[in-house]
């Protein structure tokens, strides 16, 4: 199976093409929160599941690729088992997405997820893989899952709308960490995460 690899400057044209697949003028809108579910669902076709994938939630996203099964974690019989899938099938930790307080997180696994498929359907569809990978957070060091982040907050945090925020807030009184928990709410994704992307475009 082949490697695909992007440049940083691949993946930011990746995320403005996908936005303005949304909204032809949306990279000219006020800052505002990407609408990442009606994107996944109207642009892309994918249907959002909202499933428990593991006992103890440690694999917050699946993206599926061909019809067949996957495993899932069954509450009631505490015990795991194969859920039939179909391709195009986007499954969600269901303690990530029933969890208000990670709704940051939650809105960037599905940015993830939706990267996985952009970037990689390519390597996976007709393989009979359900899934193009079964990692947890702690195993973010392939390609794939770079990839996958980084197009992921490019697309949750666009390049423009971002500096234009930044520049917006900064005219204002006020230290960095205050910007970066403004912008986060405006961009609805988590300070941690705001926080890497005003970093890696050299604003704070």
């Amino acid at each position: 199976m082949g490697k695909l690899y992007y440049h940083t400057s691949t993946l930011e044209a990746i995320a403005r093409k996908v936005l303005t697949q949304y909204d032809p003028q949306y990279m000219n809108r006020p800052p505002q929160a990407v609408p990442i579910e009606k994107i996944i669902e109207r642009i892309y076709r994918l249907d959002i599941d909202v499933v428990r994938l593991t006992m103890n939630g440690d694999e917050l996203g699946r993206m599926i690729y061909d019809n067949g099964y996957t495993i899932r974690f069954n509450a009631e019989k505490d015990d795991y088992e194969l859920m039939r899938v179909t391709v195009g099938k986007m499954l969600i930790e269901a303690l990530l997405a029933n969890d208000e307080t990670q709704y940051g997180r939650y809105r960037f696994t599905l940015a993830h997820e939706l990267a996985h498929w952009i970037l990689h359907k390519s390597l996976y569809i007709g393989t009979n893989m359900a899934a193009a990978t079964f990692l947890t957070d702690r195993q973010y060091d392939v390609a794939e899952e770079w990839q996958a982040n980084y197009l992921g907050k490019a697309i949750l945090m666009p390049v423009g709308q971002v500096k234009r925020g930044f520049y917006q807030l900064r005219s204002e009184r006020g230290t960095d960490k205050e910007r970066i928990k403004g912008l986060a709410g405006i961009f609805e994704v988590s300070q941690e995460a705001m926080g890497y992307r005003l970093s890696e475009l050299g604003l704070v």
